[in-house]
């Protein structure tokens, strides 16, 4: 059986550094949710590694996090944030929300 998301994606285009043991390349920041994101990298990566992930996703919010990979299909991947700093998780949380609410204002 599949993992099943179980939030909403949020559209976030932001570049960020994808690293894997000792080497980092860049990354596209596709989508992302407060538990996981979909990126792009020409880093060749595999389901159930884990990276470090840098992102700065607007000038008040930076996420640094360990991803496992669960989705491959190079070069697009996705994973689900297995550790993330309380103040990253807040940061990211806002960032969330302000997306949410620039989007309601554009209706």
């Amino acid at each position: 059986m599949t993992n099943q998301r179980h939030q909403f994606r949020m559209p976030v285009a932001r570049r960020g550094l994808v690293t894997k043991g000792q080497t980092t390349a860049l990354c596209d920041v596709i989508d992302i949710t407060e538990q996981g994101l979909h990126f792009s990298s020409e880093l060749p990566l595999t389901v159930a590694e884990t990276v470090r992930i840098e992102c700065q996703l607007d000038e008040n919010s930076v996420v640094h996090c360990e991803l496992l990979i669960t989705h491959a299909e190079p070069p697009r991947f996705g994973g689900k944030m297995t550790h993330l700093l309380p103040e990253h998780r807040q940061q990211l949380v806002s960032f969330i929300q302000r997306l949410i609410m620039s989007s309601m204002a554009g209706l």
